[in-house]
């Protein structure tokens, strides 16, 4: 039997969103800084084939190759973190060392051991013998000190949540995790104590009316949420997207987006995470092999969490952190990655097609059987519990 996957349709209706709100929020930004209006439109649909090509590749690579080179592969996206600290090779912009620059392209690694991390645990969380704190320790914290040292503290938090949700579904124990958690919270305290922009990030949030600039900017993300009212001003309309918003395509697209189509739109959008993440928990539990499931469960935790994160900070409810928003915000190498891990999903799906679909027709048949033989809701509750006392 042939179901539709709403996967391929939240995944291609959130990215035509961010490719229209590119399109309509970053003209003053490209115009004043690059030059060219169309800099990051141009470059978002540079990158949407690409990604694609990397969805098609995903999507047909055989598992078993994927599971021969896991290894090799995550050894080789922590040497790409490393990369970012060569000189001539990796770009320092403001003051962080996130990119690698080929000349041709430029991608941020960290994106890509985002997906690598997730196959790599989630092939180690689920044979019980590598099941090991020490393994979670030894195998996670080169990258997170690497990330860290870009600094890219927020990325670091992302990827810790995500593998941390993978130990804890595997069956890992759970008073290592508090344990781990609770060093980890400890030290993120201590680098946000000993660095200035985050100490200034943190005071934004606790004093919102501060002069700072970065309170300022936290300002005009609440002002263009707030005066977006319901149904918003109208596509094109937003006035804090002219030289008040920062980052507009990046970090704070989902302000515009809320100036513009108001409370509906931000709605509908979070309407369509709820999808995607739902059926990715879906199919995650269904499917018997635990390293294919927790793969998928890994990708649920990375797009929920990172929608999460950017959703809350644009809220001012965390800091602004630099996160972008799944599918929706400008950056190659996000899109790239991403549209790689729903590609790996579809292999997945396509390989257990006949364990999830008939799962589901025998839900319906139990479902279907059980309206036709309950003459009275209510009865059927009734001789259940009398059966079960």
């Amino acid at each position: 039997m042939t179901k539709k996957s709403p996967l391929i349709i939240s995944v291609l209706l959130l990215t035509l969103i961010g490719v229209f709100f590119i399109a309509i929020s970053s003209l003053s930004e490209a115009s004043s800084t690059i030059g060219d209006q169309f800099f990051f439109l141009k470059k978002q649909l540079t990158w949407i084939p690409i990604s694609l090509v990397t969805y098609f590749i995903a999507s047909k690579i055989d598992l078993e190759i994927i599971t021969k080179y896991v290894t090799p592969t995550y050894l080789f996206s922590l040497l790409l973190l490393v990369l970012v600290f060569v000189p001539q090779l990796g770009t320092t912009t403001l003051g962080a060392s996130r990119w690698i620059n080929l000349g041709f392209i430029s991608f941020q690694p960290s994106e890509i051991y985002k997906l690598t991390s997730i196959i790599f645990f989630a092939y180690m969380f689920s044979q019980e013998k590598y099941r090991h704190t020490k393994n979670l320790i030894i195998y996670l914290s080169p990258a997170l000190i690497l990330i860290i040292l870009e600094p890219n503290l927020s990325t670091a938090i992302l990827i810790t949540a995500i593998i941390f949700s993978l130990f804890y579904l595997s069956g890992g124990n759970i008073l290592a995790i508090f344990t781990i958690s609770t060093f980890a919270v400890l030290m993120g305290i201590i680098l946000i104590v000993t660095s200035p922009y985050r100490q200034a990030r943190l005071q934004t949030l606790l004093n919102p009316q501060d002069e700072q600039s970065i309170s300022y900017h936290s300002q005009q993300i609440t002002i263009a949420i707030a005066s977006g009212g319901l149904f918003g001003k109208g596509f094109a309309n937003s006035d804090q997207k002219y030289k008040f918003l920062p980052k507009l395509s990046t970090d704070s697209i989902l302000a515009v987006i809320g100036e513009e189509t108001g409370f509906i739109g931000i709605t509908i959008i979070i309407y369509l995470y709820l999808v995607l993440i739902f059926y990715l928990l879906k199919i995650g539990r269904l499917i018997k092999d635990q390293y294919q499931s927790l793969i998928i469960v890994g990708i649920a935790c990375w797009i929920a969490y990172q929608a999460l994160i950017n959703i809350f900070a644009v809220a001012s409810l965390i800091p602004l952190t630099g996160i972008p928003l799944p599918f929706i915000s400008y950056g190659g190498s996000s899109l790239m990655a991403l549209y790689a891990a729903i590609g790996l999903v579809k292999n997945i799906e396509k390989n257990n097609q006949s364990l999830l679909y008939s799962n589901s027709d025998t839900q319906q048949k139990n479902n279907s059987h059980r309206h036709s033989s309950d003459t009275s809701p209510s009865l059927h509750r009734s001789t259940k519990k009398g059966q079960d006392d």
